[in-house]
């Protein structure tokens, strides 16, 4: 398994220099086109009525998905959780309390804390191109045991032709989709969207 400060270290190494070049835009956070974040955000979000649930953004970044839930009528309560400092910097000054009176952003490692937070649907965005799977593993276990409803995770795919750029774990879905049944036998999976991604849904009941 990788080394969580290795992981910690990989992920410096990439957006640093990023989050240095173009600030809060979409490209900061590893995304080459902003419709293509604006996709996965659609998809993810049909994991169920989310509009005034609570959500808990598992590698929020700079805080662009509840850009996306906002404009599509959110008024549930929102936690976004970054272990990138700059990042939760960021998200907090663009989303301030008096704009944003239903939403935080914590900085903090997931896997350490991850007992302190539960919401009704725990979701996560791209967080899982510079680990392994050992690490996506421990990651969704623990997102499943947060969420009092449900879960939804996307992951680059090892079918696409186009494994770039080399550093990113691309997936095999079936090897995701296997593992997610040995939480929950309540699933959902869609790889029908873009041919480099999947997304997986997991249901308590």
């Amino acid at each position: 398994m990788l080394n969580p400060l290795t992981h910690y270290q990989r992920l410096e190494a990439y957006y640093a220099p990023l989050l240095k070049e173009y600030g809060d835009e979409y490209r900061a956070v590893g995304w080459v086109a902003k419709h293509l974040q604006t996709i996965r955000f659609e998809v993810l979000s049909e994991v169920g009525d989310i509009r005034g649930a609570s959500i808990l953004d598992v590698g929020c970044g700079v805080g662009h998905y509840l850009d996306w839930l906002n404009a599509n009528g959110f008024v549930g309560d929102y936690i976004g959780l970054e272990v990138q400092e700059p990042m939760v910097e960021i998200a907090r000054k663009n989303h301030p309390k008096e704009s944003f009176p239903q939403a935080s952003f914590e900085f903090g490692d997931f896997l350490k804390n991850s007992a302190g937070f539960e919401a009704d649907y725990v979701v996560a965005s791209g967080i899982f191109a510079l680990m392994d799977l050992d690490l996506l593993r421990l990651t969704v276990k623990a997102m499943f045991d947060s969420a009092r409803i449900g879960v939804a995770f996307n992951c680059l795919s090892a079918f696409t032709p186009r494994r770039e750029p080399e550093c990113f774990m691309f997936a095999d879905p079936m090897e995701v989709f296997q593992f997610c049944t040995t939480l929950t036998k309540v699933l959902l999976f869609r790889h029908d969207y873009l041919p480099q991604d999947f997304t997986v849904f997991l249901y308590k009941k």
